[in-house]
């Protein structure tokens, strides 16, 4: 249960950089949105993202993995869609922001491990 409020946590830390370092990102709301936002985002990447790798799995492999940055751009849009107070107006923009997002959740995950 910790584990995934930390991982809520760390998507709403990485959605909230992101709209900070982004330009074209635009979040309309307080700390609460902030946190249903990275709550949607956790629960896209955990219901629908692995059915999306598995279909996409030869543009993945042809691409040497690089199809899974198209893929995390596809859940963070989506994401943008179901709450509406995250607005991502450009594909380039939603680019930047997962890579933001991914480094924030790295770090995040990288110092859990070591303090276990």
């Amino acid at each position: 249960m910790l584990r995934l409020l930390i991982h809520v946590l760390s998507n709403a830390l990485g959605i909230w950089a992101a709209v900070r370092l982004v330009a074209d990102i635009h979040f309309y709301g307080d700390w609460k949105w902030l946190i249903l936002a990275g709550a949607v985002l956790g629960l896209i990447n955990f219901l629908i993202k692995p059915i999306v790798k598995i279909i996409s799995a030869p543009l993945i492999w042809v691409t040497l993995g690089l199809f899974t940055i198209v893929i995390n751009v596809l859940m963070l849009n989506l994401a943008a869609k179901i709450v509406g107070a995250l607005v991502i107006d450009t594909w380039i923009a939603a680019f930047w922001a997962v890579i933001v997002i991914s480094a924030i959740n790295f770090l995040v995950s990288s110092l859990i491990r070591e303090n276990e």
